[in-house]
């Protein structure tokens, strides 16, 4: 049995663990100690302990959020988070609330906020003598984009890998997926139906009513240009080009070294030595005929017989062309050109490494081939030189029209016209409909959209047109601070500057993906892209900045240069404080790509993800709005904090007015990508797929 100064001892040193312990742990050890004294020392009168209550106490409150934008004659409910002196929420407090401009808005005894007028007004919650405060600002009543209509529509964003012309002002183009273009008359394109799906790769006819289709799976059309019908094949391999001398004759060529002949009644397939691909074919007449193909595989016909021709170069061929028999053309992979001269074929210097897919001429000194990322390279009779053509897409099929001029085609629903020859020629796209994922105007300035294949649109009094350019690759992202400093970014590290005049290709220490821009000031940018690349210009070049992740970064913006965040793949953000970068938690899932932010101040950002995913920062938390929409949303841009608006997959276009998000109705199904007011107007304009360009106003 344990002394009275034992039992004393124990029993202080238990009072001792209580006051240090948490409620739940001081009550389980006061109960087990008292228990085992109990069964030690009967004599013991020392009163059981009461645990302290500060555990339950509220040590401090907050008020959510912490700042906060309505429209005069809208409603806010606000809350109040208290929390006791172990960090835990107490859900229990109830606090006094008070407006002190109750002119500019009110606050019931729950916490409801109405906002009567504009101003300012410091809503404070009081609890004991803790208290906490809510910045509002009440803005007059914005009714918002009410209007929308299509301000550019788009043709076609199908990939064109063959052009014709009839040599009378009607000009056709064919497609992926079916898709047949064409232009009467110089007039405007339009969609030729044909009843199929598979991929136009090949056009030629014999006149203006005799027209040829060739493309995957062996097919074969045949149409007097409005209507097509479908011609027996001999084969199911992919025909990658057609070409004829006459109605009854006429060639088809394609995979797996597949040629065939047709002779007015049917098409009959030829014997060749070879089983490779093949791409092109020309020649003067029937007893001179050149088929080039994949490596490097270049075949003679004599009008009897195919036969392999030697070849100073392995690299696959994808079309030929000649102004005779001894003076033939072959262009290919890598900027490679090859010339026969009657006797050998030889290997010619060219300006460049473009793949080259297409060619054609019209005299043996002015001929021109086309390719990758815009290249147009022209012959003229000694030395192949690079034209400029404002463009970076890439470039597929040419075509020699009646009037002289040349038609070239290629991704995007891309089409050109080249007048004039040589270093004189002067080059104007007719079509272009890439994928526009950025947009940007500049106050009092023009406006410009970007996107796939290096394309640039400008927005001016008679619409959008596309804009000249030096060739880059995709680009992805455009922003500014006037209208003599824009820069757009893109893939592998492209960089284009616009001064106000002119666009110029800038060097980056980089060949990433360059996903998005920020302005930060006069020459000032921010730029994120793949693999966790961060660039920093002060308009004398680019300094890569370390961003401590290796994850896809697609959104960036800040409040200013010391204030700037990053969003990007799974549950991405980037905080930069002018020193250096830091990751800071968001309630999103890792699982999500957040693909925008924007914001009205450094206590008003918004960031935009997949699955409707919106999350607003209020100057002390990150809070997440319940989800408006399950479409991925891309793009955050608005005129003031009760005027936003989030743009992403099918149409998909909210608005948010302070109160609520909500879904509009606009006339697009596609994916929208970007947003941005149209300068000096109360219009927005929102950029996507297929060129796709929707504006709306109040």
């Amino acid at each position: 049995m344990m002394s009275s100064m034992s039992s004393a001892i124990h029993a202080s040193l238990i009072r001792r663990t209580a006051f240090r312990s948490s409620l739940r742990i001081a009550v389980g050890a006061l109960t087990s100690a008292c228990v085992l004294l109990a069964a030690c020392d009967h004599r013991t009168t020392e009163a059981p302990i009461t645990p302290p209550t500060g555990s339950s106490r509220v040590i401090s409150i907050l008020a959510v959020p912490a700042s906060t934008y309505l429209q005069a004659g809208q409603d806010r409910q606000l809350t109040l988070e208290a929390r006791d002196s172990l960090g835990a929420l107490v859900t229990n407090a109830t606090a006094t609330w008070s407006s002190d401009a109750p002119a500019i808005a009110t606050v019931d005894a729950v916490g409801k906020v109405r906002a009567l007028a504009p101003g300012s007004a410091r809503i404070t919650a009081s609890l004991g003598t803790l208290s906490a405060l809510v910045q509002l600002t009440v803005t007059a009543a914005a009714p918002g984009v009410q209007q929308w209509s299509v301000a550019r529509p788009g043709v076609s964003d199908a990939t064109i890998l063959g052009v014709w012309d009839d040599g009378q002002g009607t000009t056709y183009a064919g497609a992926q997926n079916g898709v047949l273009l064409r232009s009467r008359a110089n007039g405007t394109w339009e969609q030729v139906s044909l009843n199929t799906t598979e991929t136009i790769v090949g056009v030629w006819g014999s006149s203006p009513s005799d027209i040829w289709l060739v493309g995957t799976n062996g097919l074969i059309l045949r149409g007097d240009g409005s209507t097509f019908t479908p011609v027996a094949s001999p084969t199911t391999a992919a025909l990658l080009e057609v070409w004829g001398l006459s109605a009854t004759e006429v060639y088809a060529i394609g995979d797996k070294g597949t040629i065939m002949r047709w002779d007015g009644a049917k098409w009959t397939l030829q014997s060749t030595p070879v089983s490779d691909d093949l791409w092109g074919i020309w020649g003067p007449n029937g007893s001179n005929l050149f088929v080039v193909g994949n490596n490097g595989v270049i075949l003679r016909s004599d009008g009897t017989s195919w036969k392999l021709m030697t070849n100073p170069s392995p690299s696959p061929l994808f079309d030929v062309w000649g102004s005779s028999a001894v003076n033939v053309f072959a262009v290919g992979v890598a900027g490679t050109i090859l010339r026969y001269d009657g006797f050998a074929w030889t290997q010619m210097t060219t300006p460049g490494a473009a793949n080259l897919f297409a060619m054609t001429g019209r005299t043996f000194n002015d001929i021109y081939a086309v390719g990758n990322t815009g290249a147009v390279w022209h012959f003229n009779g000694s030395a192949w030189n690079a034209l400029s053509v404002g463009t970076g897409q890439n470039l597929r099929g040419i075509t020699k029209r009646g009037d002289g001029t040349l038609r070239i085609a290629g991704w995007y629903g891309t089409v050109l016209t080249l007048r004039g020859a040589g270093a004189g020629a002067t080059i104007s796209t007719d079509i272009s409909d890439p994928l526009l994922l950025s947009t940007y105007g500049a106050s009092n300035g023009p406006m410009f959209a970007v996107g796939l294949g290096g394309g640039v649109f400008r927005r001016d009094a008679s619409g959008w047109s596309p804009a000249v350019v030096p060739s880059v690759n995709d680009l992805y992202g455009i922003s500014g601070s006037s209208a003599s400093d824009m820069v757009a970014v893109g893939d592998t590290g492209s960089v284009l500057r616009y001064d106000g005049t002119s666009w110029t290709r800038e060097a980056a220490p980089t060949s990433n993906l360059l996903r998005a821009i920020w302005n930060s000031g006069p020459g000032s940018y921010f730029v994120v892209g793949e693999r966790g690349t961060i660039l920093r210009s002060n308009g004398a070049g680019w300094t890569p900045l370390a961003s401590g992740t290796q994850q896809f970064l697609r959104g960036v913006w800040g409040s200013d240069p010391t204030n700037v965040y990053v969003v990007g793949d799974s549950g991405t953000v980037l905080h930069f404080d002018g020193g250096r970068w830091s990751t800071i938690g968001v309630p999103v899932s890792n699982t999500k790509r957040l693909r925008a932010i924007w914001g009205t101040a450094a206590n008003d950002i918004f960031i935009g993800g997949d699955a409707g995913t919106i999350v607003r920062y209020d100057g002390v938390r990150w809070t997440p709005f319940p989800a408006p929409t399950t479409r991925d949303l891309r793009a955050i841009w608005g005129r003031g904090p009760t005027e936003i608006y989030a743009a992403g997959d099918s149409g998909t276009v909210l608005r948010y007015d302070g109160a609520s998000w909500k879904q509009l109705t606009v006339p697009s199904t596609k994916i929208l990508y970007s947003i941005f007011g149209v300068p000096g107007t109360p219009q927005i304009a929102i950029v996507g797929e297929a060129g796709r360009i929707i504006e709306g106003k109040p």
